[in-house]
């Protein structure tokens, strides 16, 4: 489970849905696109902003012609609506991802390693 090096991606994620998005990780899924196309494919990585990438793509424009690719990259702006596998838990898919943030943001446990969020020393 891959979680995003950068707070304000990681800040975003955890306070929006797509971290069930990230949670689809490796799974196959139908993403529409806002242009009435569709793309199904297993899904390789998906950021804060939404946006997704897609291997062994089959995508389908909107008058019905299909294409076979290697890979997609959709940005977040142009996704109407990403299809959730049958197989996929939700709940847990949320809880697991939010635990990975979690992970990061306090490794090395209290008062060790890094602190993301530093307190105000006392004067």
């Amino acid at each position: 489970m891959e979680v995003s090096h950068s707070v304000k991606e990681r800040t975003i994620s955890e306070n929006s849905l797509v971290i069930l998005l990230q949670g689809l990780r490796g799974h196959v899924t139908t993403v529409e696109l806002r242009d009435e196309s569709a793309a199904a494919g297993r899904v390789t990585s998906v950021d804060a902003f939404m946006n997704v990438r897609l291997a062994e793509v089959t995508f389908t424009d909107r008058q019905g012609a299909v294409s076979h690719l290697d890979e997609l990259f959709v940005t977040g702006r142009n996704i109407r609506y990403v299809h959730i596998p049958d197989e996929v838990d939700i709940q847990a898919t949320i809880e697991e991802q939010l635990q990975a943030i979690h992970r990061v943001r306090c490794f090395g446990g209290r008062d060790k390693g890094r602190r993301e969020f530093l307190h105000a020393k006392p004067k």
